[in-house]
């Protein structure tokens, strides 16, 4: 009778209110109010009534076997509880069984049965459904199960009985069969329903003791016809019997047993019809006023049977005296415990309780509808309640959404898994920079996941505990995994190095890594806490390549291209230190130097690369791109006349990207600008082809607005002020002399504070002698200061001091505190910049923080700060809300920076990505609703287009990138999504949408055919075909076996032509498939031939090669001016022939990258837009170089410039530069003139 029981359950009187507003032949699938639970609030559609008959049960007396008031059940009590619907005449039955039961409830532990439902043992067909139930008190067990049934008159019958045609019609034929018969009128509704319930009625009473009438009953042939014969099938199933023009009534048997009666007897029917008769009775006399002559007897209401069945009745209620009736949003959260709103805080501990014993997966869920509940009721026993399950470590499922909020992540749900590895990183990434109160936050939220999760290792990280490699790794965050290289971890160390409390820590997860890997890198880091050092093993140097095989194994035809794919990917030093130990170990170092064949250009024709600062590739592309776009260009080089003047105004009132902004996001964004404006004067002016970015300013790329407050200059017009190192100070100024007049004296003897030179730099100049640095006094002449960088000008042209190329950058200086700051806040930022990182997220915070510092020229509807950089590239998008019923909404003005296309999982080109998502989509406010976007005009000069990689993957559960071939278009249209170009766009857009739809369908279905099994590299329909092939063998193998006197194989003779005929189904459904597919693919293609009027040319494309982990970018750029696409590959720039222009549209393959980022110009504009070619390049001078974040002079706070710089060299007396050192990184000055000094640093 009954088994085990999982899942949440119900109280009684739940129960009791489920069943009497559940109609179980109108309830949708997976909406049943009785038997089934509402998911968890926001997670799926909640229950509630249908629009089925709202019962009013009427109790079968003589069916049913109701409680006694003064007896408690026993093993052996068995209830019943048998009613019929006044309106629907809807049967029930409810059984309950106390066969297993000890102590049955209500008891002192269960105030409440607790209903756990038993779907194994439902039932459901035509005639009746059956739903069951189990106690979850293990010393009750009450079995319940509700029997439903339908009514046992058909509407045929009842039409049949009532209908006054053809009771017309039967009084009509009564006068014609006997026209001398007296007292003959035709009979009601009423008086039909009446008669024939007065019939069953005495057949069932065993005091009547006369069984039969005559045929030609005259109140019987009306209402039945001549002889009964209209009615003759009805009589004759309920029993009745015609013979010698007599009809006798029905003779039931009794029923010994009634709580065992299952309703098939016939006593049991005519029972029942009996109570649907007196029903329609009620029905007739409501509808027609006619008097009812059931009235009397009356129609009890069994909603009192029902609660003494179920042990439901007089449970404590809460006194709602002092509060207002429960929220309706609050309504839900009583559902899922199981409770009605009324429940006494008693009985709503004892569901919880039960909910939690019975469904432990949904703890969290129970605990949040008990804080609710408890919020709502304000009283003190669910109080206590709630703060006792905290102190136990319970977390709500609201408490868990925020935690994961917190580190930047959605709860998961249903299937959706994320890995402990990627909730650290998130908290990782959030801890570097937040105050300590944050941080605090961020490690309660990270203890709450991992108490949920039962995991020690989140957890332990929350509490900053390292025991394990999994918890040293887990520690440093940052997406650290076990195949990081050691030089990132170590640059993500001294990050963490920086926080006092967490150096130990660090050290000591860096020593179990160490230990772990066998690597001397992190030893020497750990002895000396210096990460720079030269030595490298072999297995490091390997794993840094990302090769996995030792040396002596690895295949030295190939190593050439992993080495060479690894510059690629991922230059810098430390893959040449590694490169360099395989080379060393090889006793080769010539047979695996990169083999590559440059291009030769003269500066002035050709763009410069950008040098990369490890693993920022991805920000090399991003700032060819900035550069590449003239009017981007514009603005930066001429930033003084779109900047906010901070002077005169101290704030923003609008939003940039969606929020306020701080002052200090202000200057942080100026500050920004200046950097950006420094670099393009230089990419301008380079003599030579190659370009490294400052390495501040890559880091201050990703530095947070508030650390900009701790550099030396964070503003864009502040002056950096220097002090004489000298115990006598004087007064503070700034000198304003032009560059060919020496700084004057004070007053008191000590020189002026020297404004910032044109460079962003402050160079230090040899005395006139050359024997020692040039002290900062007061007298001789003016050190020579480097020529302004060149501008764009309003003509943009580029004026440059000729023969006088510009000075490299010198790192600017400041007081020791500051200077530790600085440094601080920049070696942060400078791991940030190391990990490798998603570009067009790079490039939505670098414009959002160029936005913050610009001048404000306007606001839209929502707020948001109008200014000349957003007007490039903001488009408008219209969304509009098609309803269920056929109206739509207002559409909904939406601005984006770009259009998001979704992440491409099978090969695909740029239409149908923009189909995808422009076209109609189900909305997520209005259920039935859909919404479909369109593009407002007028359209911005610049058209960004994102295309995302990775997504979740179900079967790794895990993150992964989808290297799907997105095929691109030169000449790209956009009429056909700008419902306002042409009155029949919309009209054919509507009509292109359910071809497109059935193109997917039949794409999916396609794919379900073809897709090859993991295990049998088949796809369904070839596995069949060789399966059947396989089986037709059987008779072979059958002989074979017989002749050694084995038993045959025991398969059905049939199953390979079985087999066989699916094949070939599957086979030609697959034709017919494509057939389709080409059809609608024949239709959909011209339907826009005509709507060319906007046209945009593809400009720029962001590629990236790799994984989810780390990889390479590189961009593509077209010279429109010239005719030319050219690739950037950090310092590399080179021209993409005609013949390879396939790599580009139409990239395939790893090699070939993917493209993640496109960038689509006004056809009209596209060479005003797009100029890449900006250079004027200086004279050469031999030993230029431009890394001047190579150049330390921390020094500069001793008081005596001789102590710093002993060994100076002595410049040549005509002051011309020493040819010896044309290179850079000799053992020798590289320009005497200009040397900082020659000191080992």
């Amino acid at each position: 009778m009954s088994g085990p029981s999982t899942g949440p359950g119900k109280t009684a009187p739940k129960l009791c209110d489920d069943f009497l507003n559940f109609d179980p032949f109108r309830s949708a699938p997976g909406r049943n109010l009785l038997a089934d639970h509402s998911p968890p609030v926001g997670e799926g559609p909640l229950l509630s009534w249908s629009d089925g008959c709202k019962h009013e049960y009427f109790t079968k007396h003589v069916q049913s076997v109701l409680p006694p008031l003064d007896l408690r059940p026993d093993g052996t009590t068995q209830y019943k509880l048998a009613a019929v619907c006044k309106k629907c005449r809807l049967h029930a039955v409810i059984f309950m069984n106390f066969a297993r039961a000890t102590n049955p409830c209500p008891n002192a532990d269960h105030p409440l049965h607790h209903f756990q439902r038993q779907p194994y043992e439902d039932d459901n067909n035509d005639s009746q459904i059956k739903y069951a139930w189990q106690c979850s008190a293990s010393q009750c067990e009450a079995h319940l199960a509700v029997v439903y049934t339908i009514p046992r008159l058909s509407e045929q019958e009842r039409i049949l009985l009532t209908d006054t045609e053809q009771l017309k019609r039967r009084y009509e034929a009564t006068v014609n069969q006997d026209h001398n018969r007296d007292g003959l009128r035709q009979a009601t509704p009423m008086e039909a329903l009446s008669r024939l319930r007065k019939y069953i009625s005495d057949s069932l009473s065993p005091t009547h003791t006369k069984r039969a009438f005559p045929a030609n009953n005259k109140r019987f042939m009306e209402a039945f016809g001549v002889r009964g014969e209209d009615c003759m099938e009805l009589l004759t199933r309920l029993g009745f019997k015609y013979a010698d023009a007599e009809w006798t009534l029905p003779n039931p048997p009794e029923i010994d047993d009634r709580s065992q009666a299952d309703g098939g007897s016939q006593r049991e029917l005519l029972e029942d019809v009996v109570c649907e008769l007196t029903a329609l009775m009620y029905k007739t006399a409501a509808d027609t006023g006619s008097m009812n002559p059931a009235a009397a007897e009356g129609w009890p209401s069994s909603n009192r049977d029902l609660e003494r069945t179920l042990a439901a009745q007089g449970y404590q209620r809460h006194s709602s005296l002092r509060r207002p009736n429960t929220a309706n949003e609050e309504l839900p959260y009583f559902a899922s415990l199981g409770v009605l709103p009324d429940f006494s805080d008693s009985l709503i501990e004892f569901a919880f309780d039960r909910q939690l014993d019975c469904d432990p997966e949904r703890q969290a869920y129970y605990y949040e509808c008990l804080q609710i509940i408890s919020e709502s009721r304000h009283t003190e026993q669910l109080q206590t309640k709630v703060v006792l399950l905290q102190s136990e470590g319970l977390v709500s499922r609201r408490d868990l959404a925020a935690a994961y909020l917190s580190l930047g992540l959605q709860r998961p749900t249903g299937e959706q898994i994320v890995s402990e590895q990627h909730i650290l990183s998130s908290f990782q990434a959030r801890q570097a920079n937040v105050s300590p109160a944050t941080a605090a936050e961020l490690r309660q939220a990270l203890y709450k996941i991992g108490q949920h999760r039962d995991s020690k290792m989140l957890m332990n990280a929350s509490q900053q505990t390292v025991e394990t490699y999994e918890d040293a790794i887990a520690w440093l965050g940052n997406d650290v995994n076990e195949g990081t290289p050691d030089d990132i971890i170590l640059v993500i160390a001294a990050t963490k190095m920086d926080t006092p409390s967490d150096s130990e820590t660090t050290k000591k997860a860096i020593s179990i890594i160490a230990r772990k890997r066998n690597s001397n890198s992190m030893n020497d880091w750990l002895l000396t806490g210096r990460s720079d050092g030269t030595s490298m093993s072999v297995d490091e140097a390997l794993r840094h390549l990302g090769i996995e095989q030792s040396l002596d194994k690895v295949d030295k035809d190939m190593l050439q291209l992993q080495i060479a794919s690894a510059r690629d990917d991922k230059p810098g030093e430390q893959t040449e230190k590694a490169i360099k130990t395989i080379e060393q170990a090889l006793g080769s170092s010539s047979g695996y130097t990169q083999t590559t064949t440059m291009q030769h250009h003269a500066p002035a024709t050709w763009p410069v690369g950008l040098k990369s600062h490890g693993n920022t590739c991805y920000l090399n592309s991003l700032l060819q791109y900035y550069f590449c776009i003239k009017p981007f260009r514009k603005i930066i080089l001429d930033y003084g006349k779109y900047k906010l003047d901070l002077k005169e105004i101290h704030e923003k009132r609008h939003r940039v990207g969606g929020r306020m902004i701080s002052a200090q996001e202000i200057k942080a964004g100026q500050r920004f600008a200046k950097d950006l404006q420094s670099l393009f004067q230089r990419m301008i002016a380079e003599p030579s082809m190659e370009v490294k970015p400052e390495k501040d300013m890559v880091s201050r790329a990703f530095l947070e607005a508030e650390q900009y407050d701790q550099l030396p200059s964070s503003a864009m017009d502040e002056e950096i002020v220097w002090e004489k190192p000298s115990s006598t100070k004087g007064a503070e100024g700034t000198l304003s002399q032009s560059q060919n007049q020496p700084p004057t004296n004070g007053d008191d003897g000590t020189n002026k504070m020297r404004k910032e030179s044109d460079a962003s730099s402050i160079t230090l100049q040899a005395s006139a002698n050359g024997d020692d640095d040039a002290p900062m006094s007061n007298s001789g002449a003016a050190p020579p200061t480097p020529p302004l960088s060149p501008v764009d000008k309003a003509a943009d042209e580029i004026e440059l001091v000729a023969g006088k190329p510009p000075l490299p950058p010198r790192r600017r200086f400041t007081n020791a505190q500051l200077e530790k700051a600085s440094d601080t806040a920049l070696s942060k930022a400078e791991a940030k910049a190391a990990m490798q990182q998603d570009v067009s997220e790079v490039h939505d915070n670098a414009t959002q923080r160029l936005r913050a510092g610009l001048r404000v020229d306007g606001a839209d509807a929502n707020d948001e700060q109008q200014d000349v950089l957003r007007a490039l590239y903001t488009i408008a998008i219209n969304n509009t809300t098609f309803n269920r019923d056929g109206t739509s909404d207002k559409p909904m003005l939406r601005p984006e920076p770009d259009l998001a296309l979704n992440v491409p999982l099978a090969d695909t080109d740029i239409y149908s990505a923009l189909d995808e998502i422009l076209d109609p989509q189900p909305s997520n406010t209005k259920p039935g609703a859909s919404v479909y976007s369109s593009l407002m005009q007028p359209l911005p000069q610049i058209l960004q287009i994102k295309s995302p990689r990775i997504n979740w993957d179900a079967k790794t559960q895990a993150a992964k990138k989808y290297d799907a071939t997105m095929r691109l278009v030169d000449e790209l249209y956009l009429d056909r999504y700008c419902d306002d170009s042409d009155p029949n766009i919309l009209a054919t857009r509507k009509k292109c949408w359910g071809w497109r739809k059935q193109l997917r369908a039949l794409e999916k279905e396609k794919k379900e055919l073809t897709s090859a099994s993991p295990a049998l590299d088949l796809n369904s329909v070839s596995a069949m075909a060789e399966a059947s092939r396989f089986l037709e063998s059987i008779e072979d193998i059958d002989k074979d076996l017989a002749d050694i006197d084995a038993a045959p194989l025991d398969i059905a003779t049939n199953l390979a032509v079985h087999l066989s005929t699916a094949a070939a189904e599957q086979a030609t459904r697959l034709k017919k498939i494509d057939a389709e597919i080409d059809d609608l693919k024949g239709l959909l293609a011209p339907q826009f031939e005509d709507a060319k009027k906007i046209k945009y040319r593809l400009a720029v494309v962001f590629f990236h090669r790799g994984n989810t982990s780390g990889g390479h970018y590189w961009v593509c750029i077209h010279d429109f001016t010239n005719d030319i696409w050219r690739t950037y590959n950090d310092e590399t720039v080179s021209e993409v022939p005609k013949s390879d222009l396939k790599q580009i549209f139409e990239a395939q393959g790893f090699t070939q990258g993917t493209p993640t980022y496109m960038v689509y110009v006004r056809d009209d504009e596209k060479e005003q837009l797009v100029q890449p070619l900006c250079r004027e390049p200086g004279e050469v001078v031999p030993g230029q170089a431009w890394a001047a974040e190579e150049i330390k002079v921390d020094a500069m706070e001793t008081s005596d410039p001789k102590a710093w710089n002993p060994k100076a060299a002595e410049a040549p007396a005509d002051g011309t530069v020493n040819m010896a050192m044309v290179q850079e990184g000799g053992e020798k000055s590289w320009d005497n003139s200009r040397q900082v000094a020659d000191a080992d640093w």
